[in-house]
């Protein structure tokens, strides 16, 4: 085992750091605690460098030849944190602070790790068994990012609507008495993302846009007749989520509506100046034209209509992966998992700007990309280009390719339009033409572009522009 003098010359260099902690000129033990033989539970903060400032849980543990390496994904790890904390109780640290183990008590279970391929995660993922019941040990990487995942799966328990919480752990520092989760165990939850079938059904599409000349309305509508029962019943799932949320955390606020106007407006300014890739200038410049003109309709519809309830609890960051469905036959078991709820109550920081709306505004905006994605790479292999060429050109039309070729690519995307927008409406109905729902959608389009224009990716950010831009038909409906 690592001895506790060997610690702080351990952080120089410190190539066990997770990926975006590695921003750093050198990290300084806040505090530690040793888990038996398994680990040295350390809590660092970055020194200097862009990651400065920053705090991080790293689990170190030596090697056969004693040399430090990263704790996660070794058994003796796995199995002594889950152990530990399926016990309760308290750890008690270096300096003072302690790590409190929430779980159910009793007679320690047996516990062993399983094979598991994580794939990429900005946690730490392993597969455990707890007595015969496959479970997820989850270790969180930052401590300075508001976590509440392990507190809102423990309420949850019971609704069959999320992962069964089985126990977690945090640290706490003896200045503040915050309590900051270091991990979460919760049974594992089979099934995959409701993006597979979505992506099987749109794919077994396209072969039929040769063989018949159905209106696309007509073909999108036949081709996901067998689906929609489980779309439908989808959207009474996540319906019923934000409701069995909304019973377990308290209260309920009022959306600042008018905060969150203006900061759109400003972003729209920013994001407006500050483009540095290459996209059609006449695209891009209607594109922002439509966001301007859909804020001033809300602002518009919103005046003088008083405090407007809205605020409630919500997932916070839903992807299409984060719906899983276990599918027996044509029946879908659904759960949802990755709780990233902003608060915990309206009186907390962000408490008063969450919503379930949110949710339905981050379903409607993954499929724009997914079915976007999915038009891009057909039309790419149908005309023998780059998916980015006709990514860009679905945004302005093509004007290089011939007639007939632009015939293809505005088909394969007029047709994958048809079918998002048809499977928005099995999963949400209507919810997502109300105001509140328009300036959040207006909220995520912005932030979405604001990241892909900060890191370059042009292709993303046309697909961010092709739905800004088609903003503009609803606002001239807005109108009369």
């Amino acid at each position: 085992m690592i001895r506790e003098e060997e610690l702080d010359a351990l952080l120089r260099g410190a190539p066990w750091m997770p990926q975006d902690g590695r921003a750093a000129d050198r990290y300084e033990r806040v505090d530690h605690a040793v888990l038996g033989s398994a680990a040295l539970l350390l809590i660092v903060a970055a020194v200097g460098g862009p990651a400065s400032g920053r705090r991080f849980f790293v689990p170190v543990r030596a090697d056969d030849e004693g040399r430090p390496q990263e704790a996660h994904g070794s058994d003796a790890f796995d199995v002594a944190t889950v152990t530990r904390t399926l016990s309760g109780g308290r750890l008690h640290t270096a300096r003072g602070g302690t790590i409190e183990f929430r779980g159910p008590g009793g007679p320690a279970a047996e516990v062993r790790r399983l094979p598991f391929q994580q794939g990429w995660s900005s946690n730490a993922l392993s597969l455990v068994d707890v007595a015969g019941t496959p479970c997820i040990h989850k270790t969180y990487r930052r401590l300075d990012e508001p976590v509440h995942e392990p507190e809102l799966l423990r309420r949850m328990n019971g609704t069959g609507r999320t992962p069964q919480w089985i126990g977690d752990y945090a640290y706490v520092h003896p200045s503040d008495g915050v309590r900051r989760p270091l991990g979460v165990i919760y049974r594992y939850a089979p099934g995959d993302g409701i993006d597979v079938p979505l992506r099987e059904n749109l794919r077994s599409l396209w072969p039929r846009l040769g063989q018949r000349d159905d209106a696309d309305e007509t073909l999108v509508r036949e081709h996901l007749r067998p689906m929609e029962e489980q779309l439908s019943r989808a959207g009474e799932f996540l319906y019923a989520f934000h409701r069995d949320l909304a019973g377990r955390l308290p209260g309920a606020a009022v959306y600042p509506v008018g905060a969150a106007l203006e900061r759109a407006a400003r972003r729209v300014d920013v994001l407006e100046d500050e483009d540095g890739m290459t996209l059609p200038p006449h695209a891009r410049t209607a594109a922002f034209a439509a966001l301007r003109a859909e804020l001033f309709l809300l602002e518009g519809e919103f005046e003088g209509r008083g405090p407007l309830p809205g605020a409630a609890p919500c997932h916070g960051d839903l992807h299409l992966s984060h719906l899983l469905c276990e599918r027996d036959g044509t029946d879908w078991r659904m759960s949802v998992i990755d709780l990233s709820t902003p608060a915990l109550s309206p009186a907390d920081p962000g408490g008063a700007e969450q919503s379930p709306l949110q949710d339905l505004v981050a379903v409607q905006r993954a499929l724009e990309y997914f079915a976007a994605d999915e038009a891009a790479f057909e039309s790419a292999r149908r005309l023998g280009v780059d998916s980015l060429e006709t990514m860009l050109g679905a945004l302005d039309g093509a004007p290089h390719l011939s007639a007939s070729r632009q015939a293809v690519l505005r088909r394969v995307f007029a047709v994958a339009d048809a079918w998002r927008e048809r499977v928005l409406r099995l999963l949400l109905g209507t919810a997502a033409a109300s105001p509140l729902s328009r300036l959040l959608y207006v909220r995520r389009l912005l932030h979405e572009l604001a990241y892909n224009q900060a890191h370059a990716r042009p292709y993303h950010a046309a697909i961010d522009l092709r739905h800004a831009r088609a903003l503009a038909p609803t606002a001239a409906f807005a109108r009369k």
